[in-house]
C-alpha cells in the first residue's frame, strides 16, 4: 500500500518544472495573455481614419483642395503608431519640380497640411511670393515706383486678396470707382498709364487742371474733342497737328512759320483762328 502511494507522489513531482537556484516557484510562473495582432498599414482604409480623426477628415473634405480630391490619408501617412512612428511626410515627397517647392519652412504659410490653401501671411513676405508670381515681380522691377519698395504682403494681406486702390490712394474724383483706376493704372507698374480713347476727360482734368480749364474756356473745336482722342493710349503722348490737320497751309507760308504754335499758340487754347479773330473784331470799340 505504501509503495503505491510513493509511486503516485513521484509521478506528480515529475510534472513540476525544476526551480532555479535562489528562486521560487512563483517567480517562474508565466501567464500568457492572448493579444490582438497589430493591423498592417497595408490593410488600413481611408474610411478607417475618420473613426478616430473625424475633425481632421471633415476639415480636409471641406477645404483640402487636391489633398482631398487626388490623394487619401494613407497616401501621405504610411502606417500608424505604434508599429510606424514616422508617419508625417515631408512636403517634398509629392511637391517637386517648381522653384516654390524648393522653399523651406512650408508651414510658415501653409499652417495646416489638411487645408493647404488656407494660407496665413505675415506683412514682410516677398521672395516666397515671387517663386510663383514671376510676371508681377518682373513688372515691379522693370517699372520702379513706390509699389516696388513694398513687400507683397503689405498689400496682399491674404493669399488671393487684391485690395482696392482706395485702400491707400485718394481718388482723383469723387465719382471715380476702383474699376476706373484700373482702366488707366496697373498695380504692379502704376506709373505706366494707358487708357482707351473713350476715357472721360474729367479724369484727366482732375490732375491737369490748368489745361482742362483752358479747353473749357476755348471757343475752338478742340474743346469738343476728348483728351484721350488726341493723347491716345499712352499718358504724356503729344501728337503732331498733322495727325488731324494735314497740310492746312501752303508750303510758302510754312517756310516762314515752321511750327503751328508760332501763330496758333497751344492746342488747348488756340489763337488766331477765325473764331478768335471774329471775337476780337466784335470787341473793338
Amino acid at each position: 500500500m505504501y509503495i503505491y502511494a510513493l509511486i503516485f507522489l513521484l509521478s506528480l513531482t515529475a510534472l513540476i518544472p525544476p526551480v532555479a537556484s535562489g528562486s521560487t516557484v512563483a517567480d517562474q510562473t508565466v501567464i500568457n495573455i492572448p493579444t490582438k495582432p497589430a493591423v498592417p498599414s497595408s490593410q488600413l482604409l481611408h474610411d478607417d481614419c475618420k473613426k478616430c480623426h473625424p475633425h481632421i477628415v471633415s476639415l480636409n473634405l471641406r477645404n483640402g483642395a487636391a489633398h482631398s480630391t487626388k490623394i487619401s490619408c494613407i497616401d501621405c501617412h504610411d502606417g500608424h503608431p505604434p508599429m510606424n512612428r514616422e508617419i508625417i511626410p515631408r512636403c517634398s515627397k509629392c511637391h517637386t519640380d517648381s522653384p516654390h517647392f524648393d522653399l523651406t519652412n512650408c508651414s510658415q504659410c501653409h499652417v495646416n497640411p489638411h487645408t493647404p490653401l488656407d494660407i496665413r501671411l505675415t506683412r514682410d513676405i516677398t521672395f516666397q511670393c515671387t517663386t510663383c508670381h514671376t510676371d508681377q515681380i518682373e513688372q515691379l522691377q522693370k517699372n520702379p515706383s513706390i509699389h516696388t519698395t513694398l513687400d507683397c504682403t503689405a498689400c496682399h494681406i491674404r493669399h488671393g486678396y487684391i485690395p482696392e486702390c482706395f485702400a491707400c490712394h485718394a481718388s482723383h474724383l469723387d465719382t471715380m470707382t476702383n474699376e476706373d483706376c484700373l482702366s488707366c493704372h496697373q498695380a504692379h507698374m502704376p506709373l505706366i498709364v494707358n487708357y482707351e480713347n473713350n476715357t472721360s476727360s474729367e479724369f484727366c482734368g482732375s490732375c491737369h487742371t490748368e489745361v482742362y480749364q483752358q479747353l473749357a474756356e476755348s471757343r475752338a473745336k478742340h474743346r469738343q474733342v476728348p483728351c484721350a482722342e488726341c493723347h491716345e493710349k499712352e499718358h504724356k503722348r503729344v501728337p503732331t497737328c498733322r495727325k488731324c490737320h494735314p497740310q492746312p497751309h501752303p508750303e510758302a507760308m510754312l517756310k516762314g512759320f515752321p511750327t503751328c504754335g508760332t501763330c496758333h499758340g497751344i492746342a488747348h487754347s488756340l489763337k488766331l483762328n477765325k473764331i478768335d479773330l471774329s471775337i476780337k473784331q466784335q470787341r473793338r470799340p
